[in-house]
């Protein structure tokens, strides 16, 4: 019997927005049982709207993707949960491929779509891959993160990525969800990356593709504290997820860009401070591996 899926679109200020995404539901050749905008303290039209299309809304602080991703999660009775950005529409075989990659794997935790541009043609997002790489001039420092790998078929990915990602229900409840003290940026891999030391992999799935337009769900005026957020988001996922050395390589990375990007990172730097105790807690709970690291370095 094929499982449920329930769709999670995170919405804040995505009254133009939301109409696409939500077509592009009603067209798949699996339809999702419920969809549900958890919606982050919008003051536009997108409740309207999504009431409209005849989505479930959750009211929610605007306190994160991660936290609207969530509270949909523990409100959806699904067995699989897509989590969508409210810029993206899906091709209509979209969840069918998502959802056939977990069916197919009952160890496989998230299942991750190509993902092209608005006019359909260039790629944004394809399968992640991570090597060793230099403290300056990276994403993450000290590692090459390429989330643009070519994928024939379905492959392990290091994670998949936030805009459109398939999840098993209970596995990512019994993960905590996502890591709430992220805004935006990182949680994806965050959340990835606790599933791999559970030993429940990520896989792209090429033939699953949807079109984003990349940075339209992010006001103007949240630009810099979304920038803000990234720099605290790899800090306090590196001290809770990697072997010591290269969550050392991280930290070393960021005060490298201090001087360059202060209004930037010195935030970021900070609020991880703060929170050393419980990344310390978190830490010894999760239990980072190295064997996990290294497979995933030749993944």
């Amino acid at each position: 019997m094929a499982a449920s899926v329930a769709v999670v679109i995170g919405n804040h200020q995505g009254e133009r927005l939301l109409p696409d995404c939500l077509a592009s539901l009603r067209a798949q050749t699996r339809p999702p049982a419920e969809v549900i905008v958890a919606d982050g303290a919008s003051t536009d039209g997108s409740v309207a709207v999504a009431e409209r299309e005849g989505a479930r809304v959750l009211r929610c602080p605007n306190a994160g993707l991660g936290f609207l991703y969530n509270r949909g999660a523990e409100a959806a009775a699904a067995t699989l949960v897509l989590f969508l950005n409210n810029d993206v529409a899906l091709d209509p075989g979209c969840v069918e491929a998502l959802a056939a990659a977990l069916e197919d794997d009952p160890a496989r935790f998230a299942a991750d779509a190509r993902q092209l541009d608005w006019e359909g043609r260039g790629l944004v997002h394809g399968r992640t891959t991570l090597r060793r790489g230099r403290l300056w001039g990276e994403y993450l420092p000290g590692l090459h993160l390429d989330p643009l790998a070519p994928s024939d078929g379905t492959a392990v990915t290091v994670c998949a990525n936030g805009a459109a990602m398939l999840v098993r229900r209970d596995r990512h409840l019994e993960l905590g969800g996502f890591d709430e003290t992220f805004f935006l940026e990182w949680e994806d891999l965050d959340l990835c990356w606790r599933a791999w030391l559970r030993g429940w992999p990520t896989v792209f799935v090429p033939e699953a593709r949807v079109r984003h337009r990349v940075g339209a769900a992010t006001a103007p005026g949240a630009r810099a504290r979304r920038s803000a957020s990234s720099h605290h988001n790899l800090v306090r996922f590196a001290l809770k997820c990697l072997p010591p050395a290269a969550a050392a390589r991280v930290v070393a990375g960021e005060l490298l860009r201090l001087p360059r990007h202060p209004r930037a990172v010195a935030p970021g730097l900070a609020a991880a401070a703060r929170e050393a105790p419980e990344i310390v807690r978190l830490r010894r709970s999760l239990r980072p591996s190295a064997r996990v690291f290294d497979e995933l370095l030749s993944a």
